[in-house]
């Protein structure tokens, strides 16, 4: 009995003898090892893309950047000594040497491409955001990217980040882009693109001379691009324009600026003029003074010579002033 008792014990410390020895590697067995075919999201192969890792060096050296990923569709090849290279050049040559590393790694391509048209979404919202014109006076181009920009998943925001001038963006327009995961900044990078400003402005009808009197049959208005123009120089409504004289000619179809306005007034203040009174058409002809400069089709201030009184008359030439009562 004491020998078969004897026994039995040998017996259960070999069965754990060897269930210890099947769950522990030997000395000459990696405790990990790198895979033959890897797959990696986002722009660059990490050390966890190519390699099964035990938890404290995937904690550690986990997102090591071994090469930039290869675009969607296609495979990068990581030959061993490639590998051996680039591991020591990180100082990881030593830390990783017990892992098992076949002659090359196929690494192919997961994630997602951001496609242009969120690009350009985000693009033509900030512009026209910033802008005070309807979106209907802007025409927005946006360029493509030059390389792909790949992200692990959708799940991120693309927001374009403050600039630092205060212009509006018009012309050709550059903005600075990130994109953000939870609030943090994944990349950032440029989009460039073209903003062009077109609006309603006073263009002439006829071919009209130097020291032309406009009239409102001389103009109208058409659509023109004024993206390189001030506002201050052109013109939005024909009345702006109507009883000015022209300091230069302007062709047929040409858009009128301020630059080609004579700012010579038709009467100059202080001067007298004929004032004529029209009553339901029963007409007086007086005498005024001109208490301002002024131009024809507009309204001037005159006092009579006689009662010294003051009113508003429309300039109808150089020499004749006419109230309608």
């Amino acid at each position: 009995m004491r020998f078969l008792g004897r026994l039995l014990i040998l017996t259960a410390l070999l069965v754990l003898v060897l269930s210890v020895s099947e769950a522990w590697p030997a000395e000459d067995q990696p405790f990990w090892q790198f895979r033959q075919d890897a797959a990696a999201a986002g722009e660059y192969i990490t050390l966890k893309d190519i390699a099964n890792l035990p938890p404290d060096l995937a904690q550690k050296y986990g997102q090591a950047l071994i090469w930039s990923a290869p675009p969607p569709g296609q495979l990068f090849t990581l030959t061993r000594e490639f590998l051996k290279y680039r591991l020591g050049q990180m100082g990881l040559g030593e830390v990783l040497k017990d892992g098992e590393m076949p002659p090359a790694i196929q690494v192919r391509q997961t994630g997602i491409v951001l496609r242009n048209d969120e690009i350009e979404a985000v693009f033509k919202r900030y512009v026209q955001n910033q802008n005070p014109w309807p979106p209907s006076d802007l025409s927005i181009q946006v360029y493509p990217q030059e390389e792909p920009i790949l992200l692990s998943d959708h799940k991120f925001t693309l927001e374009v980040l403050p600039p630092k001038g205060t212009e509006r963006p018009l012309g050709d327009v550059t903005l600075d882009m990130a994109i953000l995961r939870e609030g943090r900044p994944l990349k950032k990078f440029k989009v460039f693109g073209k903003v062009s400003l077109e609006q309603k402005v006073v263009c002439a009808t006829r071919q009209l001379s130097p020291q032309t009197v406009i009239k409102p049959e001389d103009v109208r208005l058409v659509r023109r691009d004024v993206t390189n123009l001030q506002q201050r120089d052109i013109f939005t409504s024909e009345k702006q324009v109507v009883g000015q004289m022209l300091a230069k000619g302007v062709a047929p179809q040409e858009m009128l600026t301020s630059r080609q306005l004579s700012h010579t007034p038709l009467i100059k203040r202080g001067e007298e003029v004929a004032v004529v009174l029209d009553q339901n058409g029963l007409v007086i002809t007086t005498r005024g003074i001109t208490k301002e400069d002024g131009y024809l089709g507009r309204q001037v201030r005159v006092v009579n010579s006689k009662s010294k009184k003051e009113f508003q008359a429309e300039v109808m030439d150089a020499k004749t002033v006419k109230v309608i009562l």
